[in-house]
């Protein structure tokens, strides 16, 4: 299934995989960048998948594999399986506006992080633009502010460092604004410039950020060496780098 999915995605994206999405290639790009533990994250888009991703990410649960669920919002089954994922003991859950279909400013689907707010679920939320649908943005920086707002104490990643291709309105309008995390998944790309990159860690705090690689897109030596690049200390570095995130994920 890895290697058919992988296709289909890159086409739609018109996006090159730097390496095969399956758990030994994973495993070996862990080793070889000197990663000790890796969240994989899931995006459910239809609702028959909820049953399949929910034993797939018990199945893969490991010391060096920390598994998230997903739900779909639109599907009428979206609360039983956050009741679901955390009675499995899931850490989190992985949304994704763009191929979920949904806006994530729409209140329709709020019970959802509401819930999970309740079940203290990590939701970690593509945001920004896709390239599988480069026409459109239902994922926009702003949005989490709301959110945020609303569900207060609910724990949120915002990926892409709050949003692809979006830095500049991440630093006017998320950044340092709302309690949540950001993580540095495909920032090793050329969308995001350097300084602009450290001008966001400054605004957000260091210790609110997290190292991610959005692997298999990318693999996650190249998101570690951009953090090491970086115009910021030492000690933050050190704590994008793991430290952030043994805190936030109770390590």
């Amino acid at each position: 299934m890895a290697a058919r999915a992988m296709e289909k995605l890159s086409a739609n994206a018109n996006v090159a995989a730097d390496a095969p999405a399956t758990l030994a290639a994973l495993t070996e790009s862990m080793d070889a960048a000197g990663v000790d533990k890796s969240v994989v994250l899931q995006v459910v888009t239809k609702e028959t998948q909820h049953e399949n991703a929910l034993r797939f990410a018990k199945s893969i649960e490991s010391e060096r594999i920390v598994p998230f669920g997903s739900v779909l919002p639109t599907s009428v089954y979206a609360l039983e399986y956050v009741w679901k994922i955390s009675d499995e003991e899931l850490k989190g859950m992985k949304l994704h506006p763009a191929l979920q279909r949904f806006d994530l400013g729409d209140e329709t689907y709020y019970p959802i992080f509401d819930l999970a707010r309740a079940c203290g679920l990590i939701v970690t939320i593509h945001m920004g633009w896709d390239p599988s649908y480069p026409d459109e943005c239902n994922a926009p920086p702003g949005a989490l502010v709301k959110i945020v707002k609303n569900f207060p104490g609910i724990k949120i990643v915002a990926a892409h460092l709050g949003g692809l291709r979006m830095a500049r309105d991440v630093l006017e309008t998320l950044a340092g604004k709302t309690e949540l995390y950001l993580d540095t998944a495909y920032c090793d790309d050329p969308w995001l410039d350097a300084g602009l990159f450290r001008d966001i860690i400054r605004a957000h705090g260091a210790e609110k950020i997290l190292m991610g690689s959005d692997y298999p897109w990318h693999f996650p030596s190249r998101s570690i060496s951009l953090i090491k690049s970086l115009d910021v200390s030492e000690e933050e570095k050190t704590m994008i780098l793991g430290e952030n995130a043994k805190k936030f994920l109770g390590f």
